[in-house]
């Protein structure tokens, strides 16, 4: 059985050094979404992190396999938007129910089942189920480059 957890259940629970290691073992499994998102590295780190550590706007829930992190989900909660910023299972833990898990888990932080999120076109498929099941209405389509396109569901793009 797996568990969701939230980075902010961590903060003075371990040393800094024991969250510096958590901290980079999820960035670790989220790294490759730099190749969508150029800058991802510096968001997660200057932004997702720090306001997950020092604020409540933000929120970083992630699943553990024997210290093997292996699923993220990273949140933003402020009065503007309620966003799904990432959501994401190792392919070997898919089909498992962790991605159901991480999206109510999610949804619950973010006290709605309608959380602002965009999905690239070429992962729409892996989103079909949570679409439909949660009524999640398209809004805008936005045109990335010449081949792919991202989705954005329940808000627009800023």
């Amino acid at each position: 059985m797996f568990n969701v957890e939230s980075l902010k259940d961590y903060i003075g629970k371990i040393s800094e050094e024991e969250l510096r290691k958590l901290t980079t073992k999820i960035y670790n499994l989220t790294e490759f979404i730099g190749d969508d998102y150029l800058k991802y590295q510096e968001w997660f780190f200057n932004k997702q992190l720090p306001e997950t550590l020092n604020s409540s706007t933000r929120n970083i829930l992630f699943v553990q396999d024997n210290s093997k992190i292996i699923a993220v989900s990273c949140l933003k909660k402020d009065s503007k938007e309620r966003k799904i910023c990432t959501l994401y299972v190792t392919p070997s833990y898919r089909k498992k129910g962790i991605g159901s898990m991480m999206l109510i888990k999610a949804m619950e932080w973010l006290e709605t089942t309608k959380p602002y999120i965009t999905i690239r076109d070429y992962k729409l498929a892996m989103f079909k189920l949570f679409i439909q099941k949660y009524n999640w209405e398209l809004t805008e389509v936005i045109q990335v480059n010449s081949k792919e396109k991202e989705f954005c569901y329940n808000g627009m793009l800023k």
